[in-house]
């Protein structure tokens, strides 16, 4: 009768204990930001990896929602049953399901339960693999009975939310810092790109030498200031921008033609790092409200159209369409074949290139202490058996993630500056 006892003390060391899938309560559920998923998934490769494990990645056909499961071979849906699961080294479990759909506050929103009557949107679901069928691309469903919930990485801290985005829901069990921060930046469609291009150029605010396609010369990208930005994302219909659109940061396009400003969702880490920066919303001792967030109905505020986009890739797919757009993304978004451009914020680039090129790393700026528009990362933990030991073990293996591999972020080691922690903390050096 001793065989049990050996099987728990296998699993204590982090060994797979049975020929089957992971049992519930080796299976973490997480969810908040979107831009750490892709370092994620390399800590957890190389989590599963030290451990004698190959990790398979089942989605849902989206970049959102991701389940990483560590066995000793890799498996599809039809083996997923028979599968033996190996834990990520030096913790309980060997499976992560991970929803970023809504941003990072809906780290705080899983650990709460997502209630009814708050900032949360519905109950997120998560892949399940026994149900991916033969391939890789499952269906989503709510996490499995006996499940951990884990919490979730964040953009920035829960109390960089305005109080209403928090209201009525509990802070985590613990919130320690994730050990990189990153950087964001204003983008815009090639229309109104080329447009401000234009104006700025005519206007002597550009070199004369500057060609709408110089976008690797910093001096040759039009800027946004951050009045301007503020004068967008303020709940002002009767303001310049919103009685002028497009017209308002080009003046070549007549008044009254439609600016998209493709805000995110009350959850989103980036809305919130824009609510901040700009408009001094929660930091500041006399903030602008922010226009809230719309449903993309033409002209829902004069002549700007506001949206409420519950993921980066919804701005992207905004900012790659015809019209005049604008909208907030973190510097992880570099990928090829894009239309759209970076702008200048206040005079200085975040990225190395307007255009978007998957070789730049949006960082360069932030790291020697040139712009200020970025912030640390955090986690936010539940207080459950072994969630501390796991993420103590992810947040180590970010640390070691080769610097530049995700676009935007930073390990916060690369720099000599530093918000000690603080979003409301302008970056000063140590």
């Amino acid at each position: 009768m001793k065989f049990p006892r050996l099987i728990a003390a296998l699993a204590a060391l982090g060994v797979a204990s049975a020929f089957a899938a992971p049992a519930p309560g080796q299976i973490a559920i997480s969810s908040g930001a979107s831009a750490s998923k892709n370092n994620l998934k390399i800590v957890l490769n190389k989590l599963c990896n030290d451990n004698a494990g190959v990790l398979t990645e089942f989605t849902d056909g989206s970049s959102n929602i991701s389940t990483y499961t560590c066995a000793t071979a890799g498996v599809v849906g039809t083996s997923y049953g028979t599968s033996t699961p190996v834990n990520f080294k030096n913790t309980g479990f060997a499976e992560l399901r991970l929803n970023v759909n809504g941003g990072s506050f809906t780290a705080i929103c899983l650990l709460n339960g997502f209630p009814a009557g708050t900032s949360c949107p519905v109950a997120d679901l998560y892949v399940s693999p026994s149900t991916a069928g033969g391939g890789l691309v499952g269906t989503t469903a709510a996490p499995p009975a006996g499940s951990v919930i884990v919490g979730g990485l964040m953009d920035v801290e829960p109390g960089a939310f305005p109080f209403s985005v928090r209201q009525g829901l509990a802070g985590p069990a613990a919130l320690t810092d994730a050990g990189f921060a990153q950087a964001f930046g204003v983008a815009v469609s090639n229309d109104l790109y080329t447009a401000m291009f234009n104006d700025q150029k005519a206007a002597g605010k550009l070199p004369s030498t500057c060609a709408v396609t110089d976008t690797a010369k910093p001096e040759c990208v039009p800027v946004v200031g951050k009045a301007q930005m503020a004068t967008i994302m303020f709940n002002n219909d009767f303001n310049a921008a919103y009685s002028n659109g497009a017209n308002f940061l080009a003046p070549s396009i007549a008044a009254g033609t439609n600016l998209n400003y493709l805000r995110r969702v009350d959850t989103s880490g980036t809305q919130a790092s824009a609510q901040n920066y700009f408009l001094g919303i929660v930091c500041g001792s006399a903030p602008l409200p922010v226009v809230g967030q719309g449903d993309g109905s033409l002209g829902n505020h004069g002549a700007i159209t506001v949206f409420g986009l519950p993921t980066t890739g919804g701005v992207r797919t905004a900012l790659n369409a015809a019209g005049y757009s604008i909208g907030i993304m973190s510097g992880e978004n570099n990928q090829a074949s894009q239309s759209w451009k970076w702008l200048r914020v206040g005079g200085m680039q975040m990225a190395e290139n307007a255009q978007p090129d998957l070789v730049t790393t949006n960082t360069a700026t932030a790291l020697d202490g040139r712009y200020d528009y970025w912030f640390q990362s955090k986690v936010a933990q539940s207080g459950f058996a072994g969630v501390s030991t796991f993420w103590t073990q992810v947040v180590g293996g970010f640390a070691a993630v080769p610097a530049g591999n995700t676009k935007g972020l930073f390990a916060s080691g690369e720099t000599l500056y530093t918000k000690s922690g603080n979003a409301c903390q302008n970056p000063s050096s140590n």
